[in-house]
């Protein structure tokens, strides 16, 4: 199951559960490796998908606000305007774009329909990974605010997971996600996921071009003798879909409503999968440091277009408060499961 937590949770391996505030820490030193994402890719289209900083005016004791125009116009008798009701525009899908990506966009437009914007940004999520009974690693994940991707305005979404001290002795993980999505419609526009361990570096890039309604992924693998695999490939994509990191975030916007059922494409890979998600109810669980934590119980199951995958269902709990946190996630694989347990939110 290509999401973001099994895609973690296979990665981590397994190790003796310790408790280490100094490795929670390190997860403020950059990794040793380049974090620029390795992959060979046409120049004009990492152009046109280059991050940019948003420029804001800078004060030195005052916290910035927008600039504001000094030419002023006064209406000494305003009207009410009228109340306009906008349509969304009709959409024009490329030639020889799939039929069924039309059905699935038109079924995700009504989910996105639901979403409203609710992110805390560097708000700092730490989670322990267990497997066997044991701590095998631990994730971070952020919201690193704005950027510009191609004049547009984009949430920086970040994730970093690392093995645990005791295990990183055998084989040592360091991967970092970085994702954008825009603003307004919260829709992908880049992916890249970074792998440093020790049998094998990986660097994958996916690029989401919302204008063509295609995405551009690239691969590279190199593995600890030397040898270098590298794939590349191209797919239409729906209009609405995002990736499988942000969805995560995405649910913080959605209305979690007992009983809702939303059906979510995410892009990875260049193929679509599509996330089916139930809100199950509410219910007080247990963390790491609190009890009785109120929280909302979405089980997801996944499936590619034509093909349900057979590595099982996920469950996640979000807190039942407007910041919609991610508390847990637990997932069945082929061997017992594994638990994602928030054990610090600063």
């Amino acid at each position: 199951m290509k999401i973001w937590l099994v895609a973690i949770l296979i990665l981590s391996g397994c190790s003796s559960k310790k408790k280490d505030k100094a490795f929670q820490e390190s997860f403020e030193t950059p990794p040793k490796t380049d974090l620029e994402v390795q992959v060979t890719a046409p120049v004009k289209l990492l152009e046109k998908f280059e991050v940019e900083k948003i420029e804001t005016p800078a004060s030195p004791s005052v916290k910035s606000t927008p600039v504001k125009s000094p030419k002023v116009t006064i209406k000494t008798k305003p009207k009410p305007a009228p109340v306009v009701i906008k349509e969304a525009p009709s959409r024009k899908f490329p030639e020889g774009y799939p039929d069924n990506l039309r059905q699935i966009n038109d079924k995700a437009e009504k989910v996105w329909k639901l979403y409203n914007s609710s992110h805390t940004i560097n708000e700092k999520i730490y989670l322990d990974i267990h497997y066997l009974g044991m701590t095998v690693g631990k994730i971070m994940v952020t919201n690193l605010g704005k950027k510009l991707i191609n004049g547009k305005e984009v949430w920086h979404l970040h994730s970093r997971f690392k093995s645990a001290p005791f295990y990183s002795n055998i084989y040592e993980l360091d991967d970092t996600v970085d994702t954008y999505v825009t603003t307004d419609e919260f829709l992908s526009i880049r992916y890249s996921l970074i792998q440093r361990e020790s049998k094998q570096d990986v660097d994958d890039l996916q690029l989401h071009d919302r204008d063509q309604l295609k995405t551009f992924w690239f691969y590279k693998q190199k593995k600890s003798d030397g040898t270098v695999k590298n794939k590349e490939k191209k797919n239409f994509i729906p209009y609405y879909s995002i990736d499988p990191f942000s969805v995560l975030f995405f649910f913080q916007g959605l209305p979690l409503k007992n009983g809702d059922v939303y059906e979510i494409p995410l892009i990875n890979k260049a193929k679509i999968l599509i996330l089916k998600a139930q809100v199950e109810g509410r219910e007080e669980i247990d963390t790491e440091d609190k009890k009785d934590v109120k929280a909302i119980r979405v089980h997801a199951t996944t499936q590619y277009t034509g093909e349900t995958l057979k590595s099982g269902d996920i469950y996640l709990w979000f807190s039942d408060d407007k910041e919609r946190r991610l508390l847990k996630a637990q997932a069945k694989i082929k061997i017992g499961s594994v638990t994602a347990d928030i054990v610090d939110g600063k």
